[in-house]
């Protein structure tokens, strides 16, 4: 690799880590005044888009990229709290299916809704056009780097 292309790739990283680290200040401050974790956030928005159908647990590992242990022990708290619920998988015993809790979609969508809001004041001052620029630019980046599932799941397949 060049230099300048390393250079290029050190600012990209540099910008996208301080971004991440402006915005994360905002969503851990809503995340804070709902009483979850970044992981419980993401594994109730997964469930969210799931609808009704649920998921099972190593589905939302590999969707979240989270270990099977790590998730379990959020399960374990999400059900403690009522938010989610879980039930044998019919098509198979041995597994389980994970779905929201009437609270858990209340929750989930709230919690989603006042992230959004933060987000959105604080880049607030960018232009949309510049906003929407900039999505459309780290898209393709992730596209190339086979990366953008993260960014843009499609729901599991519970077969």
């Amino acid at each position: 690799m060049d230099d300048h292309r390393e250079q290029v790739s050190l600012s990209l990283a540099q910008h996208a880590v301080r971004l991440q680290t402006l915005l994360d200040r905002r969503i851990m401050s809503v995340l804070n005044e709902h009483g979850l974790s970044r992981s419980e956030l993401d594994v109730l928005g997964a469930l969210a888009e799931c609808d009704d159908v649920g998921a099972r647990p190593g589905e939302l590992s590999s969707r979240l990229l989270l270990t099977t242990g790590g998730l379990s022990n959020i399960l374990r708290r999400l059900h403690d709290d009522g938010v989610i619920e879980r039930e044998t998988d019919p098509s198979d015993a041995r597994s389980h299916i994970v779905r929201l809790t009437p609270k858990g979609k209340a929750t989930a969508h709230e919690t989603g809704i006042a992230a959004t809001v933060a987000i959105g004041r604080a880049l607030d001052t960018v232009e949309e056009s510049l906003l929407q620029e900039t999505a459309e630019l780290l898209h393709r980046v992730l596209i190339v780097m086979d990366e953008d599932a993260p960014v843009h799941r499609d729901p599991p397949r519970t077969s």
